[in-house]
């Protein structure tokens, strides 16, 4: 028999709960309603969104690949939830929380370098007057472009008894402040570590530079990190010196590069809450620029030709091809590693260096390095060894170094005759003592081929006595030469106005010495400066002076002297010239980086370099600033008072990032005013009423009658229509416009609004 099947109706799931709660983040107010879900039988649950709104970390909470996030399963994380309020107050561990950056360096911002294609000389000439005359001409020529700077360098000898221009270097550079590369073509000197030795060569290197990149801290820097319970002001002082000063949220918070100190010293950190209540923490720190910061890899690579006869052989480079490279690591912020090797002539040499921080106690160093071959027929199978330890502190410092090389050791240096030293000992010791005072003494001892030995010790004492005065005494004795040895005293001081004093006694090896000088610098912006001076060496007087000149153009310095009865005198003069934008400038001696400032044509406008005057247009309107920092922004602006009334500027001040030895075009647009006040008056010759809105038809820019009538009209032309409205009536105004003459605004009219149909 048949029966009908009785049928159970399913009931729908539980739906979760849905929230929009006001959040609150360790007891701060986050100002977010966030979207939140509980289900019947669980707590509540959140997006991995509303992390990343909350500015937390999902990789720190382990959820980062997933959509939601039960807040009861967070180890670290606890909440109350307000029914009522219908808030949620979370309350987080730090480890959940990423620490806020906070660097303990102010640096300038480094930014993309720009390169105006361009042409330098600098030049310096001495010239000896007098019966002997002489002349001495060094000179620099460099070219620039986006691609990279071609430079030579040389020098120009002429006298009754020498005509001659010797060549230094030539040589084409290009770099890359992205990968921080520099390829350089020509003439260089070959990379070198503290236990091998730089050569000047002509062919190719390749080499990281560091320097393209002025922000950056190559060596280990320290970091401090701390806890905020609520929003804190953060001091960080190093040696007592603050270095940081900063305002830093709730939470977990770190310090970075802190690299106030070299060697050892102490870093306090202290917090201090809007109460005032303050915490404070500190710590031992010890730094040593020597060394790489951890993953830092620092190389030199070089291929070419030795060369010989530097200064009086322009093109002296040995046949046979020379190669050279150096590697540095940062294995830690403890232990950097290093490499060298180097071949040609006969000879191939190479080795491995370290150097080991041992936590707070200094710096430990080493190297071993073995050559191999035969250099000018002999063997050249040695081997070197050295090891170093330096400690430095405010009140200690040690440094100790010991150098060793067999009989028949060689390296590239030796190849072109240059002998190692076969023993090279060193220590110094320093202290610093009460009031500014400081003590230091030194051995050394070296024996090397061709040269005597010798064994020196030297003694130094130093004393800051107050009001800019500065004492030092020193002496030394070469215990293996009776008649090598000598003292020093010298006292010394700085006073207002750029002026300084010297007063030196010295005696070394029979020889008796007395000094006084004074002098007076050229300020920066330009100037007179002079100097004075006055030396008795064995009763043998002269006496010199000096005048010097520093301008937009160049430096010169007038040199007199009396010595024996027989005076001689000398001129130098040092400058550049540069051609850029189409046109040549005299300038100062140009650095590594440079700015044309051009303001189109308007002479006698002060240029500000970082605030400070550094000279004013020339009567065509340019100025050269000779020494800005590559690959960082330099501040360069105008002073606005010095332009003409109808002048106007965009802008009067601009960042400026020059590349390694090359310039950048900076230019300030003044743009003449073609503008009157033009007095405005109605059919019954009364003056326009006040903020009567005028349209410039030729413009079609308007403007505002002000009182009495006047209203300022911009961008005029040879003939001007002025329209306005006067009471529902429209009237236009006809009138020619001349530029006046001088810096004074044109006033025009009174012209009559006259109505229109």
């Amino acid at each position: 028999m048949a029966g009908a099947l009785a049928q159970t109706p399913l009931l729908p799931p539980p739906q979760d709960e849905e929230l929009f709660l006001e959040v609150t983040l360790n007891g701060e107010a986050t100002g977010l309603i966030l979207r939140f879900t509980r289900g019947q039988a669980s707590g509540l649950r959140s997006s991995v969104q509303n992390l990343r709104d909350l500015e937390l970390d999902p990789k720190l909470f382990g959820v980062e690949h997933r959509e939601e996030v039960d807040l009861d399963q967070v180890k670290g994380l606890s909440y109350q939830y307000d029914q009522a309020r219908q808030s949620i107050a979370l309350r987080v561990d730090d480890a959940l929380r990423a620490p806020i950056e906070v660097s303990a360096r102010t640096v300038r911002k480094q930014a993309k370098a720009s390169v105006t294609p361009g042409m330098l000389i600098n030049y310096g000439a001495f010239s000896q007057l007098g019966k002997n005359r002489s002349t001495s001409l060094v000179n620099e020529l460099r070219y620039f472009n986006a691609s990279g700077v071609l430079t030579s360098t040389g020098i120009y000898n002429h006298s009754k008894q020498l005509r001659q221009f010797t060549r230094f270097d030539t040589s084409w550079v290009h770099s890359d402040p992205e990968t921080l590369e520099t390829w350089q073509v020509g003439d260089l000197i070959s990379s070198s570590l503290t236990w091998s030795r730089s050569l000047r060569m002509g062919g190719v290197q390749w080499r990281r530079s560091f320097d393209l990149r002025p922000d950056l801290l190559t060596f280990p820097s320290a970091s401090l990190g701390g806890s905020a319970v609520v929003p804190s002001a953060v001091s960080l002082y190093i040696n007592g010196v603050r270095q940081v000063e900063s305002a830093v949220p709730s939470g977990p918070f770190v310090i970075n590069q802190v690299a106030g100190i070299n060697g050892a010293g102490q870093a306090t950190l202290i917090t201090r809450d809007a109460a005032g209540r303050s915490i404070s923490t500190s710590v031992p720190l010890y730094v040593d620029t020597r060394m790489l910061a951890e993953g830092l890899l620092d190389y030199s690579v070089e291929l070419g030709a030795l060369r010989r006869r530097y200064t009086t052989d322009s093109f002296g480079y040995a046949r046979s091809p020379a190669v050279s490279a150096s590697v540095r690591r940062g294995a830690s912020n403890s232990l950097t590693l290093e490499a060298h090797g180097e071949a040609g002539n006969g000879v191939l040499n190479g080795g491995g260096g370290w150097l080991w921080r041992l936590g707070q106690y200094g710096v430990i160093s080493g190297s071993l390095a073995a050559s191999g071959g035969r250099a000018d027929g002999k063997p050249a199978r040695g081997a070197q060894a050295t090891l170093g330890y330096q400690y430095l502190s405010r009140g200690f410092s040690l440094d100790m170094q010991s150098q060793r090389a067999s009989a028949n050791y060689s390296d590239l240096g030796t190849a072109e005759g240059s002998p190692m030293a076969r023993a090279n000992d060193r220590i110094s010791i320093g202290m610093a003592l009460f009031g500014g005072q400081g003590i230091s003494v030194s051995a050394i001892s070296l024996r090397a081929p061709l040269a005597p030995p010798a064994r020196i010790v030297a003694l130094n004492y130093s004393a800051t006595l107050g009001f800019g005065m500065y004492f030092s005494v020193s002496g030394f004795r070469d215990y293996l030469d009776e008649k090598s040895r000598g003292v020093y005293f010298s006292l010394s001081g700085s006073f207002g106005d750029r002026i300084s004093a010297n007063a030196s006694r010295n005696r070394q090896n029979a020889v008796r010495s007395t000094t006084y000088t004074l002098t007076r610098t050229a300020d920066y912006g330009g100037g007179f400066g002079w100097g004075l001076q006055s030396t008795d060496n064995n009763s043998v007087r002269q006496r010199q002076a000096q005048l010097t000149y520093l301008g937009n153009y160049g430096q010169v310095t007038g040199y007199t002297m009396d010595s024996g009865g027989t005076r001689n005198s000398s001129l130098d003069v040092t400058g550049s010239l540069v051609l850029m934008d189409g046109s040549v400038h005299a300038a100062r001696y140009v650095g590594s980086g440079f700015g044309l400032v051009s303001t189109d044509g308007v002479g006698g406008v002060p240029v500000l370099q970082e605030n400070q005057i550094i000279g004013r247009t020339g009567s065509s309107g340019y100025v050269l600033v000779p020494n800005l920092t590559p690959y960082l922004q330099n501040q360069l602006g105008i002073d606005i008072s010095n332009l003409p009334l109808d002048a106007r500027i965009a802008s009067s001040s601009q960042a400026v990032v020059p590349a390694r030895l090359s310039g950048v075009l900076v230019r300030f647009p003044v743009e003449k005013y073609e503008a009157a006040s033009v007095i405005l008056h109605d059919a019954e010759h009364k003056p326009l009423p006040v903020g009567t809105e005028l349209l410039h038809v030729e413009s079609g820019a308007t403007t505002l009658v002000g009182f009495d009538g006047v209203a300022f009209v911009d961008h005029l032309q040879p003939v001007n229509h002025l329209q306005a409205t006067l009471r529902g009536v429209r009237c236009v105004v006809e009138f020619s416009y001349a530029p006046a003459k001088g810096n004074a605004l044109a006033i025009m009219g009174p012209f009559v609004c006259k109505g229109v149909q």
